[in-house]
């Protein structure tokens, strides 16, 4: 609780015309938002998980056998080559006024039975990292190649979007 006492320094101290009083009154305000200000944006890291199926796609290779994986998200899809090309496309929506930094990533898996129990055979893969503000829609698009996974891409039934934001994210 402050006291009559403590608001009567205060005043004193902010209409002084003392500068070296008036200089570490502000110097211990800024420090004080800037130290609320880092520690608040360094707690929140969001991340968000979601699963889809998949699906042989038509895109067949010698021997008539499917060469393509496709998956559908709610608001993207990926598909998976055997070789082990991939590409990823995701509208992801930002809510709130303050800015966020969105990556957009994914990972395979073998699930029993297909997106249960899932065993993830590779790491996430990072595609796309952008900035959002003011309640906008971005389109995180990319792609690139995942090791090793011809042995098991017959096996793979899962995949996984991840969208990690850091900073004010809803």
């Amino acid at each position: 609780m402050v006291r009559f006492s403590d608001m009567h320094s205060i005043r004193w101290a902010i209409n002084t015309n003392r500068p070296l009083v008036r200089l570490v009154m502000y110097y211990m305000l800024i420090a004080g938002l800037l130290g609320i200000t880092a520690a608040a944006e360094e707690q929140k890291t969001v991340i968000k998980k979601y699963s889809a199926v998949a699906r042989k796609s038509i895109d067949f290779g010698s021997g008539g056998l499917p060469q393509k994986l496709d998956f559908r998200f709610d608001s993207a899809t990926a598909w998976l080559r055997e070789n082990g090309e991939f590409g990823l496309e995701a509208e992801i929506k930002h809510n709130g006024l303050l800015c966020g930094d969105y990556e957009v990533g994914i990972r395979f898996g073998i699930g029993v039975p297909q997106c249960t129990n899932v065993s993830w055979i590779t790491d996430p893969y990072y595609i796309s990292r952008k900035k959002q503000c003011n309640n906008a829609w971005m389109i995180h698009s990319g792609g690139g190649v995942v090791a090793d996974v011809t042995d098991e891409f017959k096996q793979i039934s899962c995949a996984q979007l991840l969208i990690k934001c850091t900073g004010k994210c809803n």
